[in-house]
């Protein structure tokens, strides 16, 4: 008597053989022995893959190249090509040209470098880095106005405080003004507004004079330039007289101005409530201002204490806006310290200088030359410095050619975040909030300053990749990590900050992907997936392995991931062999069902190559684009291709399911097909009106459709076959694998099916074709798709333990629901 067990769900997709006899399991009873060119639904169906469009041959097909995702919305979402010193540029279907030829742009990376850069996208600017070059930024302007640009970033970050002997002495002090002896000198005039023949004392670096600016509450102090000379001025700092508790007489509010006649003045900065000045007590003031003025003032009024008699103060100090500064020297004491004791080196130049004043206030400098081992020229930033002395503590720049590029890049909390150069493998760099570009501290220090974070405790290896997920998820060699703030209910800040080991699970260099709140990662050996996510239980996050049922499909190596979440929920990994593997990820309905996926070659017996993906949205879901290297002809060609959007409630002749496959269409109806140089030589399979009509060959970049047809619309491609194959079945009763491998024949196999065009099932045995038609139907004509169940005949022996096997190559969808299998088996 036959028994008919049923197969319901494949969501745990191609199981590892290793699991082949673990009958006890429930996994056992949702895999599959393999799934190759099918992928699992989250419904728990298995779907034919599309096949894959060809959109265009690289620039050179000699040499690899990259993709990588460009993505501002659904409509504006673009992929880019990467290769040796250039990038082009494909829009939702196609190719970005002008005039009939591809838009290109040079770009700063060598081919063997690209696939190793990593990179973080902010609305139309892309931040890309990578060990061996400056970070970059690729910035779309319009469709066809791209470039790239070199980051340019303030004030730090910096290496650790220089612990040496070695002192930095500048040549001058970054004052806009001279320091004066007198009102009147070669290089300008002060002036008062109460006529004070000390006015210069305001500029002679001196902070402890006391001068009277005014006769009352209000007036000015001014500096004009000789000769009609005009400066750019950006910050300042005010000292008040050393006495000034005992009169109290420092005005508490002003407006800084400038003036090319003095007559007409434009305020760049105004103050005001500045109380309870202590003596001698300096406080700092910066503005935005890109314009020369001859002349700068201070306007003041609240001075005079409580008889109003004088208004007091002992020093003004303008700054020089560093880009219009002449560069100065800063002269090294010795060349400890600085670059392993090698002193300054020609790859320093435009490296920052932290140096602290003898304010206790620290300036940053961009070193514009240099001229020794011990002697460099720089512009400085910030403040002007309060003297000439030697500067102790200093620190250079973390990001060099001497220490090294960020390796990663991403985003947090509204921070530009860069990870990892060759000095400083376990740093995290964080810019200030809302400012990408400047990673430097205040004086004090405020909640929106840049951060330099240090992974300290567990086990410290080099940083993979960072990544935002609820807290900034750090990747390393040997532990994923977390840094967030200490306080969660607070924003990130200097004073909120906590990085804690996670779980000693490491990942390797390979971006990872995010899936709702879930980080999927590869392992540390490319040979494993990973969840990353926090559990509650554990009241900390947890890595377990995601693809321990199906490690065989990952073994070869990870080379890159990518998430296509709409539709289908598909993981996309490829494989250093040129394999795909998707893993279909629900976690809430606890799906995790990977696939194989072999593109198409040049011959029928041999898969092409997959040497990059990326996944950018689209109006209809997520799209899967691809480099792929196949042998054409007897040449290695490389094509940009995109896989075509599954096949889900479309009509027959929406689908495409052949691969590298281009669709022309006809006003009138056609039998001749050129522009196929892409697959010269080729058999290819031919999709007419909705019939697969059957294969032809290309030469000469053209071919006739087979059988004399012609034809409104083909598609013509390389065929690929989807092939699953159920487990073994135990004899019904049997559930504990006493049954396992006892001998049984399948008797039919019954398979319900969703929108079938066409099928070939059975046992290993044999296996029988189905072109779902209908009796009405001309043969002539596309089949309407099936759904339902259908059963076969099955002609088996005693030996295939009911394996059902599922096949099809041509050009139609397939969807299969569940398998059951009529049995008989030894009493």
């Amino acid at each position: 008597m036959a028994v008919y067990p049923i197969q319901a769900t494949f969501s745990r997709g191609e199981l590892s053989p290793a699991l082949h006899g673990r009958i006890d399991t429930d996994h056992y009873a949702m895999g599959l022995a393999k799934c190759e060119n099918f992928y699992v639904l989250r419904q728990g169906g298995i779907r034919r893959r599309s096949g894959t469009v060809f959109v265009a041959e690289i620039k050179d097909s000699s040499d690899v190249a990259r993709l990588f995702p460009f993505a501002f919305n659904e409509t504006e979402a673009y992929v880019v090509e990467q290769g040796d010193r250039y990038c082009r540029f494909f829009a939702l279907d196609g190719q970005i040209q002008i005039d009939g030829e591809a838009y290109e742009i040079e770009s700063p990376y060598d081919v063997s470098d690209v696939a190793s850069v990593s990179y973080a996208q902010s609305a139309d600017v892309l931040y890309m880095v990578h060990g061996n070059y400056p970070p970059y930024r690729l910035i779309r302007a319009g469709e066809v106005d791209w470039s790239f640009s070199a980051f340019e970033f303030e004030d730090g970050p910096y290496l650790e405080e220089n612990a040496t002997a070695t002192t930095l002495t500048p040549e001058k002090s970054g004052h806009i003004t001279p320091q004066m002896s007198a009102n009147t000198e070669s290089d300008g005039a002060a002036s008062a507004s109460n006529g004070s023949t000390d006015a210069f004392r305001m500029f002679d670096r001196e902070k402890v004079a006391q001068v009277a600016l005014a006769e009352g509450s209000s007036g000015y102090i001014r500096f004009q330039f000789a000769d009609d000379a005009r400066k750019v001025a950006d910050a300042y700092w005010i000292t008040a007289a050393d006495n000034e508790p005992k009169f109290n007489d420092h005005f508490t509010q002003w407006e800084f101005q400038g003036s090319n006649d003095g007559e007409n003045w434009t305020t760049l900065d105004s103050r005001d409530g500045e109380t309870a000045w202590s003596g001698s007590e300096t406080r700092y003031y910066e503005f935005e201002n890109d314009a020369a003025y001859a002349y700068y003032q201070l306007k003041f009024s609240g001075g005079g204490g409580s008889d109003g008699e004088y208004s007091r103060s002992a020093e003004l100090a303008i700054h020089h806006k560093a880009s219009d500064q002449t560069p100065f020297d800063l002269t090294a004491s010795s060349t400890e310290g600085i670059n392993q004791d090698a002193g300054f080196q020609s790859s320093d130049l435009g490296r920052h200088i932290r140096l602290l004043g003898s304010d206790s206030r620290y300036r940053w400098a961009e070193i514009t030359e240099v001229v020794s081992t011990t002697v460099v020229r720089i512009r400085l930033h910030g403040h002007a410095l309060p003297d000439l002395n030697p500067i102790v503590f200093w620190s250079l720049g973390a990001w060099s050619e001497q220490s090294g590029w960020p390796h990663c890049a991403g985003f947090y909390q509204a921070r530009l975040a860069f990870g990892r150069n060759d000095t400083m493998p376990r740093t995290v760099w964080l810019s200030k909030s809302l400012e990408f570009g400047n990673f430097g501290q205040s004086v004090p220090v405020e909640d929106s300053d840049g951060l330099s974070i240090s992974m300290t405790g567990g086990r410290l290896n080099a940083i993979s990749f960072i990544e935002e997920s609820g807290d900034l998820v750090i990747g390393t060699n040997g532990s994923m990590r977390t840094l967030g703030p200490a306080a969660s209910t607070e924003a990130l800040a200097p004073g909120n900050v906590r990085q804690k080991q996670q779980t000693t699970t490491g990942s390797a260099s390979i971006a990872p992907v995010t899936v709702s709140n879930t980080l999927i990662y590869a392992g540390f050996h490319k040979a494993t997936l990973h969840e990353f996510s926090y559990n509650y239980d554990a009241n900390g996050y947890l890595s377990p392995e995601l693809t321990v049922l199906s490690d065989h499909a990952f073994k070869p190596g990870i080379a890159f991931l990518s998430y296509q979440e709409t539709p289908d929920s598909l993981i996309w990994c490829g494989r250093t062999d040129g394999v795909l593997v998707a893993t279909t990820y629900d976690r809430h309905q606890k799906v995790v069902g990977v696939s194989r996926h072999i593109v198409a070659g040049g011959h029928a017996d041999e898969g092409a190559v997959v040497e990059s993906g990326c996944v950018v949205p689209v109006e209809t879901g997520d799209r899967l684009w691809l480099i792929v290297k196949r042998t054409i002809d007897g040449a290695v060609k490389r094509s940009v291709e995109y896989l075509d959007m599954p096949f889900d409630g479309k009509s027959i002749g929406e689908g495409v399911f052949l691969d590298g496959s281009r669709t022309v269409e006809f006003e009138e109806a056609a039998s001749e097909i050129t522009g196929a140089e892409h697959l010269e030589g080729e058999t290819v399979g031919v999709f007419a009106d909705g019939v697969d009509i059957g294969d032809a060959v290309i030469s000469g970049g053209a071919f006739t459709l087979p059988g004399d047809a012609s034809a409104l619309k083909v598609t013509y491609g390389l065929r690929f076959e989807s092939y699953a194959e159920t487990l073994r079945l135990p004899q019904a009763g049997n559930r504990d694998g006493a049954g396992l491998g006892r001998r049984m024949r399948a008797v039919s196999v019954s398979l319900d099916l969703l929108e079938a065009g066409y099928i070939r099932a059975g046992t290993a045995a044999r296996q029988f074709e189905y072109l779902f038609r209908k009796s009405t139907e001309h043969l002539g004509s596309a089949p309407e798709l099936f759904t339902g169940c259908k059963k076969l005949s099955a002609e088996d022996n005693w030996s295939n333990s009911g394996v059902t096997i599922i096949r099809s190559d041509r050009a139609y969808p397939a969807t299969i629901r569940s398998v059951m299998v009529g049995i008989e088996g030894e009493p």
